[in-house]
């Protein structure tokens, strides 16, 4: 995605190509600004933090309450500073946004426990995102 504005709290990007939706990488999840905030790992560039939403958006891997959920594939990339390896896209409710997102992980917080139809979602079709191993861990709230 481009990036559209440097703000005060953070960058916005868009659009994504799916649903022309706007995103922000905020400061407080890139730098301890906010004690209770994961944080983006130093690996993840903030372009890739943009990518990452747009490919959550434009694959649908959103659960019933719409919120978005992204993983690499087979879930191998560490994208949060304590480990995690999946991010959250927050159902924007300001719309029509920016959207944002943070790392979360099921071991760190019994909140991001992800959905079921989004780790289907993950491992099936022609590309499927994880494998069974990977989803199975998911399913029993080891990633």
């Amino acid at each position: 995605m481009n990036r559209l504005a440097a703000e005060s709290d953070g960058i916005v990007f868009g659009f994504t190509s799916r649903n022309a939706r706007t995103y922000k990488s905020m400061n407080y999840h890139r730098h301890r600004i906010k004690k209770d905030k994961t944080l983006w790992s130093s690996a993840v560039a903030v372009t890739e933090e943009a990518d990452f939403f747009d490919i959550s958006d434009d694959s649908a891997w959103s659960c019933n309450a719409g919120n978005y959920w992204w993983v690499s594939v087979d879930g191998v990339r560490i994208v949060g500073q304590l480990g995690e390896r999946v991010a959250f896209f927050p159902r924007c409710g300001n719309h029509p946004g920016p959207w944002h997102g943070y790392p979360v992980s099921v071991t760190n917080d019994e909140h991001y426990e992800v959905p079921e139809e989004v780790i289907s979602k993950w491992e099936s079709g022609k590309n499927p995102r994880i494998d069974d191993l990977v989803a199975g861990r998911m399913r029993k709230f080891k990633i």
